[in-house]
């Protein structure tokens, strides 16, 4: 019965990352390279009942969605002629909904949320960038993410990101300047709600048309 749940856990998992995968066409930040850390049985009870405390995953995505509002209004506050809006496309707003897989756990157990992407109205220059780029690092700061990167710092593409506690701020502009957020694990709101030292019910199996 327990190889029969960690094989039907697994294939969850697979369809979980292959559904996310297929969306966005093949984009990196649907890999998950754990994968094979997936855990199962008591061990998977012992890690969603440590994480119970930590809330939902419906509640940190919209902390987060709120972390994002406050920040772009806190750098268009301080960027004269500046603009902001949530991307508006409802594909990209799929994806965002539906966030990343976690390492250790199945996507109907538990996943990382994702802010809404904000779009600024025009990209920043290399002042500007940098008046933006510490309004994020403070607002990432609160969630402990601290760890400060960059890869490109030129006229055409400028970037930052900053890291930690399993959160990730990202701030970057190519054609369009936008910030993006991802936050740590979190177990979805239906597995909160049962009663701790018991898995959750196994997502129904879709018969192949």
């Amino acid at each position: 019965m327990v190889t029969g749940r960690r094989t039907r856990r697994h294939l969850a998992a697979l369809t979980f990352l292959l559904c996310t995968s297929t969306l966005i066409g093949g984009c990196s930040m649907t890999d998950n390279t754990h994968e094979s850390d997936t855990v199962t049985g008591d061990e998977a009870i012992e890690l969603i009942d440590s994480m119970r405390d930590k809330g939902s995953y419906e509640d940190a995505r919209q902390r987060l969605n709120d972390t994002a509002r406050t920040t772009a209004e806190r750098i268009v506050a301080a960027v004269p002629g500046q603009t902001w809006q949530f991307g508006d496309d409802p594909h990209g707003q799929h994806i965002k909904s539906q966030g990343l897989p976690c390492d250790k756990l199945t996507g109907d157990i538990a996943r990382r949320p994702m802010a809404d992407s904000v779009t600024f109205g025009r990209t920043f220059n290399a002042d500007e960038f940098a008046t933006a780029a510490d309004i994020v690092r403070e607002e990432a700061a609160q969630y402990g993410a601290t760890d400060d990167s960059s890869l490109f710092n030129e006229e055409a593409k400028r970037d930052v990101a900053i890291q930690g506690n399993g959160y990730e701020f990202k701030l970057g502009q190519i054609d369009v300047a936008t910030l993006n957020i991802t936050g740590d694990c979190f177990l979805m709101q239906s597995v909160i709600d049962l009663p701790p030292g018991q898995l959750p019910p196994e997502p129904p199996i879709v018969p192949t048309p």
